[in-house]
């Protein structure tokens, strides 16, 4: 399978959608895995706290920098590292970490799929025509 990670040409489109509400959704997990963190490692509570606060806040950014092209999803993807790896303070990490990635990866594969099959819909409608005059109006 080709990771084709170019955007879809809709500005609020599929792809987009699903892959900001993931990048949403998974920085408030990291905040919650940073408080139990804080609890479970309080010798590391500095690095805990600037490691999750720095991924959790590039998540969000990530999130809105998504219309400005392929790099975007690339770098969602890249962030989904320092998520995982966050397993080495609260073990849960591992596995969200990784369902994370997966639901990040199929969210920007299927959304851009969705995007095209929408845009082909579009296009034959507009090749036909509405006939939005032509209906109701005896």
């Amino acid at each position: 399978m080709d990771l084709d990670l170019t955007p879809s040409a809709r500005s609020h489109g599929a792809q987009r959608m699903i892959t900001a509400t993931v990048l949403v959704c998974e920085a408030l997990v990291v905040f919650f895995a940073l408080l139990v963190a804080h609890q479970l490692v309080p010798g590391d509570r500095a690095v805990t706290w600037t490691w999750g606060i720095v991924t959790a806040v590039a998540l969000l950014m990530c999130g809105g920098l998504l219309s400005r092209g392929a790099w975007a999803y690339w770098l969602a993807l890249v962030l989904q590292l320092p998520v995982i790896l966050l397993g080495l303070q609260v073990g849960a990490m591992w596995v969200v970490g990784i369902a994370f990635a997966v639901m990040l990866a199929y969210g920007i594969v299927k959304g851009r799929q969705l995007d095209a099959e929408k845009d082909a819909v579009d296009a034959r409608v507009r090749s036909e025509g509405t006939g939005a005059g032509d209906h109701g109006t005896d």
